[in-house]
């Protein structure tokens, strides 16, 4: 019998037989009846023997209480597959379907689930502990979603975010419930992502939802408040430059024919007013001339929102 010419993305050939009067082999075959078949303890033997299922169409297999430790079954169709309580320690998921599969309690720690397609899928007790997701955990259908977003087709779009998000979610719940929140924030920061990308592109509710994210992450990045407030004080320093900051009898302002040292002189000193302004401290001993002084309130009221948002997101980190 000729071999199977079945060549996955990774450029391998499937080493196993064609079925009869076909190109491809039985493993490969998206209509062969996989129901009834020995399918777990075909798997625990090329596990066993270290040997690649790339590619295999499993959809509905029985894969309950199997041994598969780092087994590849990259690209494979597990669709509606069940795993549960399986033993798959280190196997190797990429790109493979796993659309409404059942895997409760199976143990998937240290594997990769690289553009792995978890939408419905049951993780009730799935251990995924230290799983490589990919590049900043972007799974499948986000990058589907990106890519028909880019090409114009916005309903493709929102349908494939609908679905990232979904999944998201799912992944998001399964870290909650395992006590690894800081995992679990990443993926809730990307179901967010996708949330904002199906809103209507000129909408308050995205320019908001955006303004979140820029700000604070939507919550998991402290850092974020800390460069925002940084920018509105070095920025609002800036403008004070030009409109001036009078204490006592002297004037702050950029003027022509001033020297270097003096402009720095000038600059350093709005810094200490934006942050004392940004900080609400108002000390009184020096304040907004000109239009300056609506510029000065307006900074005031940012402090205080983008310090409380700094304390929130803050105090949420070392609480987890």
């Amino acid at each position: 019998m000729s071999q199977c010419e079945y060549v996955g993305p990774s450029g391998r050939q499937c080493i196993n037989e064609a079925a009869s009067e076909k190109s491809i082999c039985f493993w490969h075959d998206r209509d062969a009846n996989k129901q009834g078949v020995e399918v777990k303890e075909h798997l625990e033997q090329k596990a066993r023997a270290m040997e690649t299922c790339e590619g295999y169409e499993l959809m509905k297999a029985d894969l309950k209480n199997a041994f598969i430790i780092e087994l590849d079954l990259s690209h494979a169709n597990l669709e509606r597959a069940n795993l549960t309580d399986a033993s798959s320690y280190g196997i190797n998921l990429t790109g493979a379907n796993l659309m409404k599969a059942n895997l409760k309690d199976a143990n998937f720690r240290e594997s990769k689930l690289e553009g792995v397609d978890l939408l419905g899928a049951n993780l009730e007790g799935t251990d995924l502990d230290r799983v490589e997701w990919g590049e900043s955990t972007i799974l499948r259908d986000h990058h589907i979603a990106r890519k028909l977003a880019a090409s114009g087709d916005e309903f493709g779009a929102n349908k494939e975010y609908q679905k990232a998000e979904d999944t998201y979610r799912i992944i998001r719940q399964r870290y909650e419930a395992s006590g690894q929140t800081e995992v679990a924030g990443t993926f809730f920061y990307n179901e967010m992502v996708c949330k904002r990308m199906q809103m209507p592109p000129l909408s308050v509710r995205r320019f908001w939802s955006r303004l979140v994210d820029i700000v604070c992450g939507y919550g998991e990045d402290p850092l974020r408040v800390t460069g925002v407030s940084i920018a509105v004080i070095l920025g609002c320093a800036l403008i004070f430059c030009f409109t001036g900051i009078g204490q006592g009898d002297n004037v702050y302002a950029f003027h022509l024919g001033e020297t270097p040292m003096e402009d720095l002189h000038t600059f350093a000193f709005s810094v200490y007013y934006s942050i004392v302004t940004f900080t609400t401290l108002g000390y009184g001993d020096a304040v907004a001339l000109g239009w300056g002084k609506g510029l000065a309130a307006m900074e005031a009221f940012v402090g205080v929102f983008l310090n409380s948002m700094f304390l929130l997101t803050f105090a949420k980190k070392m609480v987890r």
